[in-house]
């Protein structure tokens, strides 16, 4: 007879990050919705380990990196009267933007695109792996999640965007 002891499936409100941010966020402008540092972690698996300024660091780089990219877009959406993201209403087809528990998609992309790019960042200034055969495995899988993340981004600046996924390389 065996026996697997699983983990209890415990709800989404008793999720807590090891460290406490302090109510810490960023906010650019008007325009683009907070990111909390509370939800980034949660979102992106950023434990206590990086401290709060420096995690405040990596994701005000990547909101303002996000931000630069939507940059015409959002001048776009301002002319035709929209005061935020939340209140960009209709995509370009003049169809409802797509709710997501309750929230827009939109804005939920958006910070999906804060959240990719801030943890690539902090995988790639934070590889503790060393030279060692195993060591070149792990920089390896790191280099594939980071390439992940990087798209990941990039995908959703393109659906906000409402442009296709198209992410091409040269050799």
């Amino acid at each position: 007879m065996s026996f697997i002891a699983q983990r209890p499936v415990r709800p989404a409100e008793s999720d807590v990050t090891d460290v406490d941010d302090g109510g810490a966020q960023i906010a650019i402008g008007t325009f683009w919705p907070t990111v909390k540092l509370h939800d980034l972690r949660l979102a992106a698996r950023i434990a206590g380990d990086i401290t709060t300024s420096r995690l405040m660091h990596m994701a005000t780089e990547a909101a303002l990196h996000v931000a630069d990219q939507l940059k015409d877009w959002r001048k776009q959406r301002e002319a035709e009267g929209a005061e935020s993201l939340a209140s960009v209403l209709l995509t370009s087809a003049g169809e409802p933007v797509e709710q997501i528990n309750g929230e827009s998609a939109k804005v939920y992309r958006f910070r999906r695109a804060v959240y990719s790019f801030t943890r690539a960042s902090v995988l790639e200034g934070y590889r503790d792996v060393g030279t060692t055969p195993k060591g070149d495995k792990d920089a390896e899988a790191l280099d594939r999640q980071i390439d992940d993340l990087w798209r990941d981004g990039r995908w959703s600046i393109s659906d906000i965007r409402e442009e296709a996924r198209i992410y091409a390389e040269l050799f």
